[in-house]
């Protein structure tokens, strides 16, 4: 056994001693040394059973808790090295050192798979699958969602006939085979082929991912990409629009969110100073606005703060929390004298917005809390700008703001409120996208990422969301606020941070495709740092709540709205702080992702600093892109014989088949390129 000084030559290597009596965790370690040294394939499995033997001891809860943490590094290619009452974890990292690209990549999909295989194997999960694969009368016919999943036996032959043809006359014999529409899948909207609900087909191809499917919070937009071209409009991809994630370094720093791009935008000469510190002013004065601030702070004080009025405001805020945490201990009290288990706390807006007491709900102590923190930060960045003398140049108002902690401080804060009112409406996480074979042999993952930019799909998200009650802003208003819909930004991460041949030269210039109305750039702006939660399973996260219930007495994560961002992030935090484990050790799975971004419309970030009139800019129509599509990459792709023999094997029953619970050691599962969400 290597000692501690050899081992931490590595800097990825992490030291683990949860809290757990010494002679445990010593028969932890032992046990893990002794199955490393007899070669045991299946330590994650009989880490998994370990504490069923210990299931009475007040030490059982935590000692689960942490072989599951270590079994799910385990699965995904971590080195364990257990030392005396120490252990010592090691991520896989981007790419071994003797590795090449599709090796890591190689690596990366099987240990993902390894989730993806747990919850195929899930019986609700195999059943719903089983379900929808098997033909029943629907629309007064048999049918299943194999009848929408294309013959790439079929089409193999037809666009063999097409590849022969000169190139123009190629390109228009396309049109008549393949011409992709989108379909949102609303809650109660039913398939016309097939009469199955379209969350349910959704969900169906989501299944065939290599990662496991979550459901996320915020906003959602399902969507279908099919050829209408085709009999039965087979699906060709699907993607999801969704609530982009709230802090990530790569967009932020490329819109210029923080302090130090935007500070590099101004010095350039690219911003106007007075122009840029002006937008931030006014960005300040409309979020004092937002707050329900009336049981808080008089009109003179939100006027003319002073340090006074900051300081009631943050011991309000401070009295606020403390009264939310013997609500929650009371609650848990309650639960567990009534009910046996913990309840997630009840949100007043979980049913949706009709009917809630706005009022009523910002008089919650989440909300009250939330109300004189935010409110203290804005009045003390207020000051900052009420102290400028605006009559002066640019320059000269910058270096006044700059010069004192009040005005960096000033700055920096209305730069978080400028990114919260562009993700509030403005930004959408691309985090589901790509192909449905046989599609994905003809680079439909492009198509799809592509469809996503056009005015089609913005309609849809604007008709899904324009005029929508915002839950949060609502209750930190005390009244129903709406935000407007126009996207401006679609964002994504890779599931490789070694390149992404879906989005890697992702552009379309309207100079070659006149059809066009602008330039579609999927930019690739940078690595993300490498943290995020899909390394752990499901039953982790469970056991961890159940420690943190344990230690505090109350439910502290309820996934409600308004509560932070994230709530697997925060229990995952939460839990492992408890056992005694630092949990960037574990959350920083030093695979970093690379993060594409691609602008709607001409000067999105300028509009998302507010230094531009909004205008949503014209959008190309999807039918425009899939020409565009057809014409770049298409046409080519149908005259290479081997994409052509692929395609003739894909169909309804490659993916039938795939979908079938099966050794993850034994075989790859369908190559999609999946957007991952992170906390950076």
């Amino acid at each position: 056994m290597s000692n501690e000084n050899e081992i931490r030559e590595d800097l990825e290597v992490r030291k683990i001693q949860p809290h757990l009596p010494l002679n445990v965790m010593v028969k932890l370690t032992a046990f893990i040394e002794t199955k490393l040294i007899d070669g045991t394939p299946s330590l994650a499995k009989d880490l998994r059973e370990l504490s069923k033997n210990w299931s009475k001891e007040a030490w059982a809860l935590h000692l689960r808790a942490t072989a599951l943490v270590i079994a799910d590094l385990i699965d995904q290619g971590w080195t364990v090295s257990p030392d005396g009452n120490r252990i010592f974890l090691s991520p896989p990292g981007l790419r071994g050192a003797h590795e090449t690209v599709e090796e890591a990549k190689a690596r990366l999909r099987r240990s993902l798979q390894i989730g993806r295989e747990r919850q195929l194997a899930i019986p609700s999960v195999h059943q719903f699958l089983d379900r929808f694969s098997k033909a029943s009368i629907n629309n007064k016919k048999r049918s299943s969602v194999l009848d929408i999943i294309d013959d790439g036996d079929e089409l193999a032959a037809i666009l063999k006939d097409i590849a022969q043809l000169p190139q123009e006359e190629a390109a228009k014999a396309l049109q008549k085979v393949i011409r992709p529409v989108v379909e949102v899948c609303d809650e109660a909207a039913r398939d016309p082929e097939t009469g199955i609900r379209l969350l349910d087909i959704w969900r169906y191809f989501r299944h065939t991912w290599s990662l496991e499917y979550r459901s996320i919070p915020g906003r959602q937009l399902p969507i279908l990409v099919r050829n209408a071209a085709r009999p039965g409009r087979p699906v060709m991809g699907i993607a999801l629009l969704a609530s982009p994630v709230l802090r990530t370094r790569p967009r932020d720093e490329w819109i210029g969110w923080t302090p130090e791009p935007f500070m590099k935008r101004l010095a350039s000469g690219e911003l106007q100073p007075k122009a840029a510190l002006r937008a931030l002013a006014e960005r300040i004065d409309e979020s004092i606005g937002e707050i329900r601030s009336d049981d808080l702070a008089n009109p003179e004080e939100l006027a003319a703060p002073t340090e006074r009025i900051i300081l009631r405001l943050e011991q309000r805020g401070a009295g606020a929390a403390a009264a939310r945490e013997r609500q929650l201990q009371d609650a848990y009290s309650e639960d567990i004298e009534t009910h046996g288990r913990a309840r997630s706390q009840i949100d007043p807006t979980k049913q949706g917005a009709d009917g809630v007491d706005w009022l009523k709900a910002s008089e919650d102590w989440l909300f009250i809390r939330k109300r004189a923190e935010t409110l203290a930060r804005l009045l003390d960045a207020k000051r900052a700008f009420l102290a400028l003398d605006w009559k002066q140049p640019g320059p000269k108002l910058l270096l006044q703001m700059t010069q004192s902690a009040l005005g960096e401080r000033a700055i920096s804060f209305a730069l978080q409120e400028v990114r919260k009112a562009g993700l509030a409406s403005q930004i959408a996480d691309l985090s589901v996208c790509g192909a449905v074979p046989p599609y994905n042999e003809l680079l439909g993952g492009k198509l799809v990422a592509l469809a996503m930019t056009s005015a089609e799909t913005r309609g849809l998200w604007r008709e899904r969301y324009e005029g929508q009650i915002s839950l949060i802003s609502s209750q930190m208003a005390g009244r129903p606020v709406s935000r407007p819909a126009e996207l401006k930004i679609v964002t994504t991460t890779s599931l490789y941070g070694s390149g992404s041949s879906q989005y890697n030269r992702l552009r379309l210039n309207k100079v070659a495709f006149p059809d066009l109305k602008n330039d579609i750039i999927w930019r690739e702006l940078a690595k993300t740092a490498g943290f995020g939660t899909v390394h752990l399973s499901a039953e982790t996260v469970k056991v961890l709540r159940a420690v943190t219930e344990d230690a505090h007495k109350a439910r502290r994560v309820n996934n409600r709205f308004g509560e932070g961002t994230s709530p697997r992030l925060r229990q995952l935090r939460e839990g492992l702080d408890v056992l005694g484990i630092t949990s960037n050790d574990v959350l920083h799975h030093a695979t970093p992702r690379l993060f594409y971004a691609c602008a709607l419309v001409p000067d999105a970030d300028r509009q998302l600093l507010g230094l531009k009139a909004d205008k949503s800019g014209q959008a190309s129509t999807l039918d425009a892109i899939a020409d565009a599509w057809r014409r770049r990459w298409l046409l080519n792709r149908i005259r290479n014989e081997e994409v052509l023999e692929r395609l003739k094997r894909l169909g309804p029953m490659s993916v039938k088949n795939d979908l079938l619970p099966v050794d993850i050691h034994g075989q790859y599962f369908l190559n999609f390129e999946e957007p991952m969400l992170e906390s950076v």
